[in-house]
């Protein structure tokens, strides 16, 4: 199987183009890595809201996938303190 479709919403792509670059490549670097093997990464969803967790060091991706159609659906990028925040 091909690699997932990333799908950036606006708040991703505005908070991840603000992100350090050095931050920005390991981001990026991980959400490929689990895109290119979706159906048999371990996703680990938030308790009590419909998005999973991707760690990349002290960031993580917000995220939401469909496995039929081979895409990844990427909500929110920010600092493990402030990302749970987010209503």
């Amino acid at each position: 199987m091909a690699a997932a479709l990333q799908i950036w919403s606006p708040t991703f792509t505005r908070a991840f183009d603000a992100l350090p670059l050095s931050v920005r490549e390991d981001v990026q670097r991980k959400v490929d890595e689990m895109g290119a093997r979706l159906a048999t990464y371990p996703h680990k969803r938030l308790t009590g809201r419909p998005e999973y967790k991707l760690r990349a060091g002290d960031y993580r991706v917000l995220y939401e996938f469909d496995l039929d159609r081979g895409r990844l659906y990427l909500h929110y990028v920010g600092h493990r303190r402030e990302i749970y925040k987010r209503s």
